[in-house]
């Protein structure tokens, strides 16, 4: 069967957002699902590098939606990009590079690694919230985002 397939943090992932769904914080709306999967993933694997964290993340959200949990795993840019912010937040770094020969169309391969002291840290499930706190990060009633998008029209 398709649980069988899961580690023991990505059944806990699913049994979460079964649970709360997809708001986790109803103050902030605040969702940590990708960035819950990614620390999981590291300390089950140690180091890896992004494209293969992203394939497996797509292949878990896959997963869960076939048992219930709706999760997204949107694109790859857009996995790089929180990937990029956890990075920058010090929550991971690079574990060491590798020749350009292993990587494809010689290009090389950069393997991460968690950092150990921040594995229990907060921002990993709120890295937007930590990076720019200054941002009113609050739930928009339906009025207030009416009057954001006449203000801001494209």
């Amino acid at each position: 069967m398709v649980v069988e397939l899961l580690r023991p943090f990505e059944r806990e992932i699913i049994d979460r957002f079964k649970t709360i769904g997809k708001m986790a914080d109803p103050v902030t709306g605040a969702r940590g699902w990708k960035g819950l999967w990614i620390r999981g993933h590291l300390l089950d694997v140690h180091e890896d590098y992004v494209y293969n964290m992203w394939k497996r993340w797509e292949a878990f959200c896959g997963i869960a939606y076939v048992l219930g949990a709706k999760i997204k795993a949107g694109t790859y840019q857009a996995f790089r990009t929180y990937f990029h912010l956890l990075k920058q937040l010090g929550l991971v770094r690079v574990y060491r590079r590798m020749p350009k020969e292993v990587g494809r169309r010689g290009r090389p391969v950069v393997l991460y690694e968690l950092v150990p002291e921040r594995i229990n840290d907060p921002a990993w499930t709120r890295p937007f919230q930590t990076k720019y706190v200054k941002t009113d990060w609050t739930v928009k009633s339906r009025e207030e985002k009416r009057a954001l998008r006449r203000k801001y029209r494209r």
